[in-house]
């Protein structure tokens, strides 16, 4: 039988109000859940109402969970930054991982695009030859994120 090809998909938005702890700590209890059973990695980044989340798993069901996500009214100006194929999960001991991020880290992730001022896409030259998912999977060690 053949192993299903890994896909990834990496993607900002904007929260419509910015999210309390114990909203973030609802979203991530649902999401983990959701994607533990649904055979879903990833990482969630959160900074000031602004959101980048990475998803992995096979291409049914993570084109799935990004419909889902798109019409969500909870956040807005979702913008798909990065998708395709895999060679191996990144992010396989997270469900979903999470980490609060401070803005200046937040903004120097290739391909963050500042929604408020129209900027373009960001570029991170000392990992200009990193795919966006590959420059999120150095981004977090274990220890700074939240399982």
């Amino acid at each position: 039988m053949l192993t299903p090809v890994l896909y990834h998909l990496v993607y900002q938005s904007s929260a419509t109000t910015p999210l309390r702890e114990d909203e973030l700590t609802a979203l991530l209890t649902q999401s983990r859940a959701w994607n533990q059973s649904h055979d879903l990695t990833g990482l969630l980044l959160y900074c000031d109402g602004n959101i980048m989340q990475v998803l992995e798993g096979t291409e049914e069901e993570v084109r799935y969970i990004f419909r889902r996500i798109e019409v969500d009214q909870r956040h807005f100006g979702v913008t798909k930054l990065s998708d395709g194929p895999i060679q191996g999960r990144n992010f396989s001991q997270w469900s979903m991982g999470f980490r609060a991020v401070n803005p200046a880290a937040f903004q120097r992730l290739a391909g963050y695009q500042n929604l408020e001022n129209g900027s373009h896409l960001a570029t991170y030259s000392e990992n200009s030859n990193l795919s966006l998912h590959d420059l999120l999977s150095s981004f977090v060690t274990q220890d700074e994120v939240y399982r």
